[in-house]
């Protein structure tokens, strides 16, 4: 972070040097954003990391040896999904439409993207994660249940979400903990799919 600001320092120094007050508008307010931009992502991703210690449940999750998920356990994922989704609302979906709106916008009139916008970028996404890390947070300690055991049940049910696709679950995988988590799993398909979605931010 202090390398960050002496560099921003160092363009208004030399902004004030060389331009004078057209320098203010083209180099020293971009810059100042831009260095703001970063310090308010950095203490986001801050405030993520300290929200993991306030998990309740911080017992050591046994993982099953057959890897086969139970209705419990699904019931109580589900639950930490749908207070994730319920959170973030429709911001992820408007931020998503954003970006490529912008991407478009830059593309067509051959440009890159400038450090202001990549740090604005950035910085909405730790907006969102940290949206639903405290959502998760909450979840996971009104329902007793650790990270451990979330991460361990969500990367198993979207491990299987593909064989929902399919009524029957292929043949060669007759008899495995993916088709028996599948099965466990058939009547959430749509409960899935969205928090594939939310996946993207690490939840």
């Amino acid at each position: 972070m202090k390398k960050a600001l002496t560099g921003c320092l160092v363009v208004v120094l030399l902004a004030i040097v060389v331009g004078g007050g057209a320098a203010y508008w083209f180099i020293m307010r971009p810059a100042w954003d831009a260095g703001s931009a970063f310090i308010d992502q950095a203490k986001q991703w801050q405030q993520v990391a300290e929200l993991d210690k306030q998990v309740r449940n911080t017992e050591t999750f046994a993982v099953p040896q057959d890897g086969r998920l139970d209705e419990a356990q699904v019931k109580r994922f589900l639950v930490v999904q749908q207070d994730i989704i319920a959170a973030l609302g429709n911001d992820w979906q408007m931020l998503d439409q954003r970006f490529k709106q912008m991407d478009a916008e830059r593309k067509a009139s051959g440009r890159e993207a400038n450090l202001q916008e990549v740090l604005q970028a950035y910085n909405d996404i730790a907006g969102l994660v940290l949206t639903a890390k405290k959502a998760q947070v909450e979840a996971l300690n009104r329902n007793g249940m650790s990270l451990g055991e979330y991460r361990w049940t969500r990367q198993q049910a979207f491990a299987a979400l593909p064989l929902l696709a399919n009524d029957k679950v292929p043949d060669q995988l007759a008899g495995s903990s993916m088709a028996a988590n599948a099965e466990l799993l058939r009547g959430h398909k749509d409960e899935l799919a969205k928090g594939m979605a939310t996946s993207v931010l690490g939840f």
